[in-house]
């Protein structure tokens, strides 16, 4: 990996360009240089989401980060994209907020990055096409930030890319509010403000830790979640564990990969894996009604 064309010095100027130009930086405390940080020296609450998102990777992966093709969706301020880049991998960095983007992209000359890419591009217009193929993808906060349908043609466009695996970190809803279909399906969720409906593009792009442009998002309940990774043309899905990680915003990781044929239960391999087909969340509430108004009977 190559040095910085940049000296420390240059380095500081330039961050601070951009803090005057775009405000500061509000996610990941980049190391840029010696003595020069995209934020205050110490640890910031973001950064242990870089560590869990590069360390699961490392550990999915059958060989370490170097040489793995990465695509990191709605990338932010680059902090996961340049961290992986550093480990040797080969990142494709996908972020809307132009200012967002631009400073993803200092961070990348700052550091000599060669092999990441920072596009100015939106997930909801991603194809193999323009973009090739992966082997991880990293959705991390961004199906959750999507209205319906866009989070089910997101997730759909996202396994058409992904050889590997994907880590999904999203918000789930508690309990189903609202439903929609897509390609067949019934997907259960709640509906989520993000923008006031007056709120200018401008002020839109403004809230970086809000939707894009769309005014609502689309929580999925946590099997409709499941239910649409796994018609997204992913074989598994696991999740990964952390005490910081909330059971509402799960980090799940999507594998790719071919269904097994079973030898010795033929009969079971017509048949489409349970909970794959139609996406309902159980309605414990009625049940139990149910059960009183019999048990009243």
């Amino acid at each position: 990996m190559r040095k910085s064309p940049l000296t420390p010095e240059e380095i500081a100027r330039r961050r601070d360009e951009l803090i005057a130009l775009h405000g500061p930086w509000r996610a990941h405390n980049l190391r840029l240089a010696r003595n020069v940080s995209t934020m205050h020296e110490g640890v910031d609450a973001q950064d242990a989401r870089v560590r869990r998102a590069v360390q699961l990777v490392s550990d999915l992966s059958r060989s370490r980060v170097k040489g793995l093709r990465i695509l990191d969706l709605g990338c932010g301020e680059g902090g996961f994209a340049v961290e992986l880049g550093k480990q040797g991998a080969e990142v494709v960095a996908l972020e809307g907020r132009p200012a967002l983007a631009e400073k993803a992209e200092f961070a990348r000359q700052a550091l000599g990055l060669r092999h990441v890419s920072i596009v100015r591009g939106d997930a909801r217009r991603l194809t193999a096409e323009e973009y090739g193929f992966f082997d991880v993808v990293l959705a991390l906060g961004i199906l959750d930030r999507l209205d319906a349908p866009a989070v089910f043609d997101v997730a759909k466009r996202l396994g058409s890319v992904c050889k590997g695996f994907a880590l999904i970190e999203a918000r789930l809803a508690p309990t189903p509010r609202a439903a929609h279909v897509f390609d067949g399906t019934t997907f259960r969720g709640a509906a989520h403000r993000e923008h006031a409906a007056a709120a200018s593009r401008v002020e839109r792009l403004a809230a970086v830790d809000r939707s894009l442009d769309n005014e609502r998002s689309f929580l999925l309940t946590r099997s409709s979640m499941l239910s649409l990774l796994g018609r997204s043309g992913f074989s598994s899905i696991a999740e990964a564990l952390d005490p910081e990680a909330g059971d509402d915003r799960p980090w799940l990781a999507a594998f790719k990969g071919r269904r097994v044929a079973l030898v010795t239960a033929p009969q079971l391999n017509a048949l489409s894996p349970p909970g794959w087909g139609k996406a309902s969340s159980p309605t414990p509430k009625r049940g139990i009604a149910r059960l009183l108004g019999r048990a009243r009977r």
